[in-house]
């Protein structure tokens, strides 16, 4: 039980740091869009995933893998491999870092006018490239904590990060406005930056303080014979397949920068109509499908080094356990998500960004909620075991599946915008379906279907329930949106109730890992 809510408390911890993080980012995200429109959203949509698509292939598989290297030598008993492994990381993301920003700084022309063929996005690309170097440093401090399981670090540095983000942001955003569209899109992106240096900030001093807490407790680093060099090569083959990965989402949604408004004008649709379609999906619509999504993340980062740790000690009731859990906890968020988003669609739209017609492509793209959680918690699992391999083929896979899609399905008049959502969703359910069926292999996790069907029926019934909230207090003479926010809270409360009724809702479990944190 010890070890297990060890797991459950950093997945909590996190919960709650990506909670308070994702709902500032969404937050921010709604002056944004008022002050400069869904076509200055698109515009700062199609540059933003240049900046995504460096991150990732600098920095997301070194948590990952760092995190995995010390939770196995120290499960090993070679706590001194754990300090080595954490110097060669942060030598190495030191110097890649800082190549890739200058790379990207002096490339800024080339990637605007060539690649998303918008001069405008010129500025923004070059004001987030510092991001680059400050966010792959933290990328290791961040890996070696949760290596201890210890998420703490990793959630305080995240919120911080997110609160100087959003606020530089905004700030710049609006001080640069006047000067024009792109000079705000600019200003908004360079708040990645200052997010960046203020969350490296707070995780060296949580290091320090690790540090001087070891030394107190007197305890013996123990050094295996392996080499720093090898070490280097084990963190590289590890990192290298999810960073690859990683690449491929940020990648598809620079395709998608370029595709979907192309598509959208092949089917008539002015360059600025086509834009604003495109800021509806990516930097509204989207936006809300991220807010689900930071549970199932927090989930899936504290199940890899449990995986991992189940698996060095050869505890197969203990991996198939945590398996499990992993999945049910993701779609006990996901399902009720996705419903919600669904059946009051245009409704959260016009309440959060004053643009009902954003809940058009909303629709479809609600049901990715549960397509992106079964991923992302399969995709854990995968990396948990050691094979990132097999996860990152199988990004692979649904990206190119998305491509395929969107650029089929946008170019109906019917669709148009809605087309792209649509296409986001298949592609994620054939890549989770790859992920699950795979990992059953490897594993031999026995699956609780009937639990998640039982979760699934209780959804449905939630969604019918605050469908016919919303619609009984429109017809009193309710203000649409005093409505929605009634009917959003009645859907919890019918869901909380629901969770309880099946017993799907520990409230004794969740105690005691409150009482733990």
């Amino acid at each position: 039980m010890g070890n297990t809510q060890n797991f459950l408390k950093g997945a909590l911890i996190l919960s709650i740091a990506g909670a308070i993080s994702k709902v500032l980012g969404a937050l921010y995200r709604i002056p944004l869009a008022r002050l400069i429109g869904a076509e200055g959203i698109g515009l700062y949509q199609m540059a933003y995933p240049i900046y995504t698509t460096i991150l990732a292939m600098a920095t997301a598989g070194v948590p990952i893998a760092i995190s995995i290297l010390v939770s196995r030598k120290e499960t090993q008993g070679y706590t001194g491999d754990s300090k080595k492994i954490f110097k060669v990381s942060l030598l190495i993301l030191f110097f890649f870092g800082l190549v890739l920003t200058v790379l990207v700084m002096q490339s800024a022309g080339l990637l605007a006018n060539y690649v998303l063929k918008n001069e405008r996005a010129y500025y923004p690309i070059l004001a987030v490239a510092p991001a680059i170097f400050f966010a792959g440093l933290m990328s290791v401090f961040r890996g070696y904590f949760q290596g201890y399981q210890s998420m703490v670090p990793t959630a305080v540095s995240q919120v911080i990060e997110q609160l100087f983000r959003v606020t530089a942001a905004l700030i710049f955003a609006y001080l640069l406005f006047p000067l024009g569209l792109e000079f705000a899109a600019a200003g908004a992106t360079f708040g990645a930056v200052v997010g960046g240096i203020a969350g490296l900030t707070v995780l060296i001093v949580y290091y320090h303080r690790f540090k001087k807490a070891e030394g107190i407790s007197g305890k013996q680093l123990v050094y295996s014979q392996t080499s720093s060099v090898t070490l280097a090569k084990e963190l590289v083959r590890l990192a290298v397949p999810v960073s690859l990965g990683a690449v491929v989402l940020p990648l598809v949604q620079m395709l998608d920068a370029v595709i979907v408004p192309g598509r959208l004008m092949a089917i008539n649709y002015t360059t600025s109509e086509a834009t604003a379609l495109y800021g509806h999906l990516s930097g509204m619509a989207a936006v809300l499908i991220s807010l689900p999504t930071i549970f199932t993340i927090s989930i899936a980062t504290s199940l890899v080094p449990a995986i991992s740790e189940a698996l060095t000690q050869r505890n197969y009731p203990l991996l198939n356990e945590r398996l499990n859990y992993g999945f049910r906890a993701g779609m006990i968020i996901s399902l009720p998500s996705a419903v919600g988003l669904y059946v009051l669609a245009y409704q959260i739209c016009d309440l959060l960004y004053s643009a009902p017609e954003a809940g058009f492509p909303l629709e479809p793209l609600a049901f990715s909620c549960i397509a992106l959680a079964a991923f992302q918690l399969s995709s854990a699992g995968l990396q948990g075991v050691g094979k990132p391999e097999i996860a990152m083929r199988h990004l692979i896979v649904t990206g190119i599946l998305k491509v395929i899609f969107n650029y089929s399905l946008t170019s109906i008049p019917a669709l148009n915008i809605k087309g792209a959502a649509i296409g986001t969703v298949l592609a994620f359910a054939v890549g989770s379906l790859l992920n699950l069926i795979y990992l059953k292999k490897l594993t031999k996790v026995q699956y609780e279907y009937g639990r998640l069907a039982k979760l699934a029926f209780i959804t449905i019934l939630m969604g019918i329930g605050t469908k016919f909230v919303y619609g009984f207090l429109v017809g009193v003479d309710i203000r649409s949106h005093l409505a929605t926010v009634l009917a959003i809270m009645s859907g919890v409360g019918i869901y909380g109730i629901l969770l309880m009724l099946v017993r799907e809702f520990d409230i004794n479990m969740i105690k005691r890992i409150f009482k733990g944190v």
